[in-house]
């Protein structure tokens, strides 16, 4: 089960070895522009050690992400609880924090 934690919280929760599966994020606040790129950034701990990091492109005009994990993504992430990051750049230059530092808990199956 991949899903929100709840409908207004930016925290996230998906059971171990979960893949293909996406779940959308919708951006809020900013104007994106198909050019600009999303990346999301997942931490075992806040500044620690990059996990696993992904970058979205062609952002559609609703500002929605639809993020997933490949099986080899979601092999890094084991049982426990992680920080992700999403953040907004336009052409190649760091525009702004969307999340910062919420929860992603991965659920031991």
């Amino acid at each position: 089960m991949w899903n929100k934690k709840n409908k207004n919280s930016t925290d996230l929760v998906m059971d171990e070895g979960d893949f293909g599966v996406e779940i959308d994020i919708g951006i809020y606040g900013v104007s994106i522009s198909s050019s600009d790129t999303i990346r999301i950034t997942v931490r075992k701990e806040k500044n620690g050690d990059i996990v696993v990091e992904k970058e979205y492109t062609n952002i559609p005009d609703d500002d929605t992400i639809s993020l997933s994990w490949t099986e080899a993504e979601t092999a890094l992430l084991t049982p426990g609880t992680y920080v992700y990051c999403l953040d907004w750049y336009r052409d190649g230059v760091f525009m702004y924090c969307i999340v910062n530092n919420s929860k992603l808990q991965v659920r031991d199956k």
